[in-house]
């Protein structure tokens, strides 16, 4: 499936989308928390998912 989404152009993670590690803070501050979901997410945890995504 990997290759399939490469081959649409598709990026497969934050990295080829620009983003560095000093960015990471800045986007985990802008982004919303939405309620309602499987888990409510607090700011270290969106930050430890886009550190992954890195």
């Amino acid at each position: 499936m990997e290759v399939w989404m490469k081959e649409l152009g598709l990026t497969m993670n934050l990295h080829e989308l620009g983003a560095t590690e000093e960015m990471l803070h800045g986007i985990a501050n802008g982004t919303i928390i939405m309620e309602g979901g499987y888990k409510v997410l607090n700011h270290d945890e969106v930050l430890e998912i886009l550190k992954n995504s890195l």
